[in-house]
């Protein structure tokens, strides 16, 4: 399957309008276009053999559908309350700790976490951090550059803020012209005119830049980010400040043998010192137990949609609702705050601790395809939206539940709310058609929106992201922790014949068996690299790519 490489605004240089409706029209036009291209790419073509059948049928009434999710909500507490009180009595009657638990169903017993996986050390029971380590921790952390300066970049559509012509010494200094000035979040200085300093306003905060061989831009530009509150310790909240990286999973095998990759890869990077990640769990959504019941910790629970277990048409469908469940367990309540992280990922390191946010904020990814407002999106988002309650579309951020940085208590209240939407979601053919395989991120961004208060988010672009980056479309790694191989990568040579491909979909081992990805051609710009959509590769490009197979064939080694 070809890859999509994700589109910014500016990617095309921005003509004239011909008329103002023109040029509306146009925006529309090419704004609903480019969605249903991104849509139907990155939506696998899955038929539903085994479509699940609900005793309620009449969901074109809003009504109808609210008390659906009102009953199911209802159910699903009352399944939590009378498994909870069923471990507190086992748990009682043993006397017996149980740091992650196995839920079978109503009255199941507990089962102690068991690991392994000895390869790299096992750190995934370890305590966190008290206040005064944590602001030791913090301390350490190199400061960030607040002017985010980029060499050979620009951004699209900045609107001048400020005096009209401007002379400045060098960078620092039109940065720091721009923090004086009312509203400015962007500036700019171009070398084919010395002392220019362009200051602006972006037309939104997180607006990735344009740089790197395809752009070609000769200025030097900047923006400047909200301030967005720190986590000051968790000892006057009863915390320990840590970070307790969570996954789900339904048990496949396909899903399975990535899990046991991106485990080993947490394991290296939770063993650097001081790494935030003290703590690991799976999630598991499943009728049974499975193969790495004893390999990676995990907590299971029983899915709503069993036909998962094997085959269904959207394999995340009990996702949120898992995810709310593991919220309100012991498990969920050893650090102050969780990583959410997908099984096609990859360590690179340890994140920074500045991505551990105060309450009330998360640390998470801007996904370009997240677009609530978007013409051709607007009528599935308003079936699990409401503007008059919520807000705008517009003012919906566009990320997803995945990868997010999140204090514990917010993603306890964000993921009830998700869980109902997701739920409503899967009644509407509207919404399956038109969000397709990522409509649990859209979910999550409307549940964000919907509760009070508010979750905020701070979502800075590659390469200042500390989360994530996703091969082959990221030039660089910049600050990123994590690595996100959804993508599909093939290399081809200036002659198009195909020199190197990997494809998680095509991967052929298992979690028993795992399998290296075949080494990378050594550079060489002389032969014409380009990607499956005829992309010319640049060497830092290439370069990431080579460390994403250098990463998971490593983890591999570590556990043959």
């Amino acid at each position: 399957r070809a890859m999509k490489r994700r589109t910014f605004p500016g990617s095309v240089a921005k003509q004239p309008p011909r008329t103002k409706i023109t040029s509306t029209v146009t925006t529309l036009i090419v704004a609903g276009v480019t969605y249903a291209l991104i849509v139907r790419q990155i939506t696998p073509n899955y038929v539903d053999y085994s479509p699940v059948t609900d005793t309620v049928t009449d969901f074109a009434k809003q009504s109808v559908r609210d008390a659906y999710v009102a009953e199911r909500v209802k159910q699903l507490k009352h399944e939590d309350g009378v498994r909870r009180a069923s471990r507190e009595a086992v748990a009682k009657e043993s006397k017996v700790e149980t740091p992650r638990e196995s839920v079978a169903g109503a009255g199941s017993a507990t089962t102690k976490r068991v690991s392994e996986a000895t390869s790299v050390k096992d750190i995934s029971g370890e305590r966190g951090y008290d206040d005064a380590t944590w602001h030791m921790i913090q301390a350490n952390e190199p400061k960030d550059d607040e002017c985010h300066v980029l060499p050979l970049s620009d951004y699209w559509g900045p609107q001048k803020v400020g005096e009209g012509s401007t002379t400045v010494a060098d960078d620092a200094e039109c940065c720091a012209l721009c923090k004086q000035t009312a509203t400015c979040r962007f500036w700019r200085t171009d070398p084919s005119n010395p002392g220019s300093c362009f200051t602006g306003v972006l037309p939104t905060v997180y607006m990735p830049p344009m740089y790197g061989q395809e752009h070609n831009k000769k200025t030097t530009s900047g923006t400047l980010y909200p301030n967005t509150p720190k986590y000051a310790g968790g000892g006057s909240e009863g915390w320990e400040t840590c970070v307790h990286t969570m996954i789900t999973s339904n048990g496949s095998p396909y899903m399975n043998w990535q899990t046991r990759i991106f485990y080993e890869t947490w394991k290296k990077a939770a063993s650097e010192k001081d790494s935030i990640l003290r703590r690991f769990t799976r999630v598991l959504h499943r009728s049974t137990e499975d193969e790495l019941m004893k390999l990676i910790p995990t907590w299971r629970v029983d899915p709503t949609h069993k036909d998962c277990d094997v085959y269904c048409d959207y394999a995340v469908k009990d996702r949120a609702r898992a995810i709310y469940q593991w919220s309100q367990t012991q498990d969920a309540k050893q650090c102050s705050h969780i990583l959410m992280a997908e099984t096609d990922y990859l360590f690179i390191r340890s994140p920074p601790p500045s991505v551990v946010l105060a309450k009330g904020f998360s640390y998470g990814f801007m996904f370009g395809y997240i677009v609530p407002s978007y013409p051709n999106a607007k009528p599935a988002s308003l079936e699990l939206h409401d503007e008059a309650k919520d807000g705008p579309l517009k003012d919906v951020y566009q990320t997803g539940n995945a990868p997010q940085c999140i204090h514990r208590d917010d993603l306890e209240r964000v993921s009830e709310v998700w869980a109902q939407k997701v739920e409503l979601g899967e009644t509407s053919e509207t919404v399956k058609k038109v969000f397709g395989w990522v409509r649990d991120m859209y979910a999550w961004s409307f549940a964000a929106a919907a509760v009070r208060p508010k979750l905020e988010f701070e979502l800075p672009p590659v390469p200042f992201q500390k989360l994530m980056i996703q091969p082959p479309a990221d030039i660089t790694i910049g600050q990123a922790s994590l690595m996100h191989y959804t993508w599909g990568t093939t290399i081809k040579n200036s002659e198009n014949e195909q020199v190197w491909s990997f494809d998680k979909r095509s991967y052929t081992g298992t979690s028993s068996k795992l399998i290296k990805i075949p080494p990378m051609p050594k550079w060489d710009a002389e032969k014409g690299y380009k990607l499956q959509d005829d992309k010319i590769i640049q060497e830092s490009q290439y370069e990431v790519i080579r460390k994403m197979v250098d990463i998971f064939n490593e983890a591999v080694d570590a556990i043959q």
